[in-house]
């Protein structure tokens, strides 16, 4: 997800209130939460989107919903977030706390793309090597895709390891084709 600078600037904010606070792994917590109940429901979404719907019904949905599980100090900054009309961007300011979160503590996310769940074992190799390429702290992200048959996809950052069957396939099949065109020539 895109975090804009308006996402980032209420992210800071939040983030330096709960550092002063002594609470940022609470909050860190909470907006992880908040971020998860987001993402699973297209509704909530929706609703918080919607200029169609009142303030008020936004704000009594979100403290049905996320307010029982949130710290005092998380409610009251949505409460802040919905008193500005900026619900519609409480996801990406969730995204950006994350980001913020990270980079606070050094921390940088791999996302592991397997055919197959990887093992514990296999996630701790992984972030072993990478934290000593990165020397970076890693949290390990881990998606599912069969489509690559075997092997497994690691994107940190920027940079990208493709060592997917797939793609060694498709390789494979692209020096095959090479070696065609230069043998009809």
């Amino acid at each position: 997800m895109i975090v804009t600078t308006l996402n980032r600037r209420y992210a800071k904010s939040f983030l330096d209130l709960a550092v002063e606070q002594n609470s940022l792994e609470q909050v860190k917590d909470d907006m992880v939460f908040i971020l998860e109940v987001i993402e699973s429901s297209k509704e909530l979404r929706t609703m918080l989107k919607s200029p169609v719907i009142s303030e008020d019904k936004k704000k009594a949905v979100l403290e049905a919903i996320i307010g029982p599980s949130v710290s005092v100090l998380t409610n009251s900054f949505i409460k802040i977030i919905l008193k500005k009309g900026r619900e519609s961007q409480l996801q990406g300011i969730a995204h950006g706390f994350r980001n913020l979160y990270r980079e606070h503590h050094g921390i940088e996310e791999a996302v592991i793309t397997s055919a197959h769940e990887l093992t514990a074992e296999q996630k701790e190799d992984i972030r072993a090597k990478l934290k000593g390429v990165t020397g970076s702290a890693i949290e390990i992200k881990e998606i599912i895709d069969p489509s690559i048959i075997g092997g497994v996809k690691i994107r940190v950052g920027d940079k990208q390891y493709n060592g997917s069957l797939a793609y060694q396939l498709d390789q494979l099949k692209r020096q095959f084709q090479e070696n065609q065109y230069i043998a009809d020539f």
